[in-house]
């Protein structure tokens, strides 16, 4: 009984929006760091020598896999104007892909280590002569000092197996899913000045 007593109670954690943040020190960067033109924000990205063409826009990054399955992935900011992480995707999805429909929301999305919201689209070409008749989205977005980052990965629907994928089943099934995190968790905002 004094046991359970002298316990102290551990605190309780509700994620999100108590999801923590990085470790103790800054992230060690060991791919090039893309920053906005208006330097809004900063990502990291794949270098010369890797499975990715790599075009840097004044908004952002696009990276053109050439590897695998194919597909592309963008980095990229943009003034919220008010609007919620989950707003700026569906506002997103509807501009690019009005035909799309929901495959999977991603519980607790974060990008640059701040909570937000992700979904998983699938995309069917309305091209008979299409290489692939299905095609998945992945999109993310969290908002931050009224600016959004959003990352997005598009390729071939690819089912994750033993023998493909991290070995365990997945409701992405996107071969680009596998390598995006690395990116998307070293998005960072520019702190506000003042």
């Amino acid at each position: 009984v004094v046991a359970i007593w002298a316990t102290p109670d551990l605190p309780a954690y509700q994620c999100p929006p108590d999801c923590g943040r990085p470790p103790i020190a800054e992230p060690i960067e060991s791919y090039p760091r893309y920053i906005s033109k208006d330097g809004a924000f900063s990502v990291q990205y794949p270098g010369p020598g890797t499975a990715y063409e790599a075009t840097l826009d004044p908004d952002g990054v696009s990276l053109k896999f050439t590897g695998g399955d194919t597909g592309t992935m963008e980095f990229f900011g943009t003034p919220a104007d008010g609007k919620t992480p989950k707003q700026i995707v569906d506002y997103l999805i509807s501009q690019k892909f009005p035909d799309a429909t929901t495959a999977y929301e991603i519980p607790n999305a974060m990008v640059g280590y701040e909570p937000g919201y992700g979904v998983v689209v699938d995309v069917y070409p309305n091209d008979a002569r299409s290489a692939f008749a299905r095609t998945r989205l992945l999109i993310m977005a969290s908002v931050r000092y009224d600016y959004a980052l959003v990352a997005a990965a598009l390729g071939p629907y690819h089912e994750f197996t033993r023998e493909f994928g991290p070995g365990h089943p997945s409701g992405v099934n996107l071969q680009l899913a596998m390598d995006m995190g690395k990116y998307v968790n070293s998005f960072r905002w520019r702190e506000p000045t003042g």
